[in-house]
């Protein structure tokens, strides 16, 4: 659905709000685990790039971070439908690497969405971090 600014404030701008439209999601969020708001998993990212996030179809992702990491270079690489959005090798300062959003508890991120249409594929590598906690929040789109 698009709303035009102009339409908001009676004239005068034509650029235009995008609003996300939730897919049925009728065992959200319940499903989430251990009553968490959040979806979590561990990974060894030392390897070389390892998938941290794969979805298919129509998506936003509005939480994204990593902890567990110790202060040392890591590459986070995010493909949206075939696009390379994010590829950067960078020296992480503390333990948590916030991509995406925020809560009460982990300030910092980037406030904000990313989505797909057709597939979204977010990879990270570590040095030496074999064992790296990752928690997102990813919702179906129509």
């Amino acid at each position: 659905m698009t709303i035009n600014v102009s339409d908001l404030k009676g004239g005068g701008s034509t650029a235009a709000f995008y609003l996300t439209k939730l897919a049925p999601d009728l065992n959200f969020p319940s499903r989430l685990v251990n009553g968490r708001t959040y979806f979590s998993k561990t990974i060894n990212p030392s390897g070389g790039l390892t998938e941290a996030l794969s979805l298919t179809g129509k998506h936003f992702v509005s939480f994204l971070r990593f902890t567990g990491l110790t202060s040392e270079s890591i590459t986070v690489k995010l493909t949206s439908d075939g696009v390379v959005i994010w590829n950067d090798t960078f020296t992480v300062a503390g333990s948590i690497l916030q991509l995406l959003g925020a809560t009460e508890s982990a300030v910092g991120g980037v406030a904000g969405q990313v989505g797909c249409e057709t597939s979204l594929l977010l990879e990270i590598q570590t040095a030496s971090d074999t064992s790296v906690s990752f928690t997102w929040l990813a919702r179906p789109i129509l």
